[in-house]
């Protein structure tokens, strides 16, 4: 894995220690804050102390390394040539350099820090005599273990750590794209009704107003439409708008979306303004799904709709077809070609609508003309709703 390059703050973390332990090296060697072992000069512990402390620059990066230099080769030249050995100057740097092993290292390779300091210690106890006493070795070898096991624990708890943040970030943002989806749909939603609301009340309001002077039944009938279609428009609209408050409640308080069961009574409603619609059913489709049985009907509403505003009063026909082999459930409305003499302003928010209902339920949809002029679209719609 690559390492990310030095920061300042990083050359300060690890700059600081090794100043600190150089200094109290020294001292130790000039004061002698601790007994010596060896008979050389005092002075000849200086270049090991200089040696130790430069090593532990690499603590963090390449921990064995920092093993390899000190107490590597400082135990190499204990046995070569006389030198003197200090606590502070030696022995500290080497705990810090395991303890830095076990925290900055995989657990497999900081296992090397074991045979490395210990192929070290044999070698000191060779060259230092006054080294070999039992509890002087027990103490010294069980130090050095447990720093090195505290840089473990360090390690698994840092990275523990970190998981439980990325987790919890993870979390968060799928969190948020559940939501964004979720008013996606429901932005889908009330353009649907919306869309088809207004279609139908200004269709039924323009009959209303021609057959005022010289049919007032058929107008009030109309207007009897345009309030019943209102009123349950405006129930649906409050269902969705619902959905969008902070302190929405729970899914089972909210009205019931409508399903393939409610398309009878929608082609009722458009032929009651003049479009000749024929639906066609093949086969169950009561125990579909309810985004299955939602996507369904919204293209079909949408469909409708589609045809007042762009085509007129055109005969059209739905079909729905269930189909097992396939597993799919087919949903096909075609209309003839026409000329409507003032369609309704149209865009292409509805067809994109319904291209992202279909994709998140893994099926396809297809738009294509048919030969006298007329439009036909086709979706597919998988039975088993795909999981997102």
């Amino acid at each position: 894995m690559r390492r990310p390059p030095w920061r300042w703050r990083d050359l300060l973390f690890d700059v600081t220690p090794v100043v600190v332990l150089l200094i109290v090296g020294l001292l130790d060697v000039a004061a002698e804050l601790s007994s010596p072992y060896g008979d050389a000069p005092s002075w000849t512990a200086i270049p090991l102390v200089v040696l130790a402390c430069l090593a532990l620059l690499l603590r963090r990066r390449w921990p064995l390394v920092t093993l390899g230099v000190m107490p590597g080769l400082i135990a190499l030249v204990a046995v070569a040539v006389p030198v003197q050995l200090t606590y502070w100057g030696q022995f500290v740097p080497w705990l810090v350099g395991m303890y830095s092993a076990g925290r900055h290292l995989p657990w497999r390779r900081g296992l090397w820090a074991i045979p490395i300091s210990a192929a070290a210690y044999a070698l000191l106890l060779l060259a230092y005599p006054a080294m070999r006493a039992p509890g002087d070795v027990l103490f010294n070898a069980a130090v050095l273990l447990g720093l090195w096991a505290i840089g473990r624990l360090t390690a698994s708890w840092s990275a523990y750590r970190d998981r439980s943040l990325r987790l919890e970030f993870e979390r968060a943002q799928a969190e948020e794209r559940a939501a964004v989806r979720e008013r996606a749909r429901i932005a889908r939603e009330l353009h649907d009704v919306i869309s088809h609301t207004i279609t139908v009340i200004v269709m039924q309001a323009g009959g209303a107003r021609l057959g005022a002077a010289n049919d007032p039944a058929a107008a009030i009938d109309a207007l009897t439409r345009i309030e019943a279609l209102g009123r349950d428009s405006l129930a649906e609209l409050r269902t969705l708008l619902t959905l969008l408050r902070e302190d929405a409640p729970e899914a089972g308080e909210t009205a019931p979306q409508p399903t393939l069961a409610d398309l009878p009574e929608l082609c009722e409603r458009m032929r009651a303004l003049g479009l000749p619609v024929r639906l066609q059913i093949t086969g169950t489709v009561a125990d579909l799904g309810p985004g299955v049985q939602l996507t369904g009907y919204r293209i079909v509403q949408e469909s409708l709709t589609n045809v007042l505003k762009h085509a007129g009063t055109v005969e059209t026909e739905v079909t729905v077809a269930r189909a097992d082999a396939p597993s799919a459930l087919l949903v096909e409305v075609s209309r003839a070609g026409g000329d409507a003499a003032s369609p309704l302003p149209g865009g292409s928010r509805g067809l994109l609508g319904l291209r992202e209902r279909v994709d998140a339920l893994g099926g396809s949809l297809r738009t294509g003309t048919r030969p006298d002029g007329g439009f036909v679209l086709t979706a597919d719609l998988p039975l088993t709703e795909a999981v997102a």
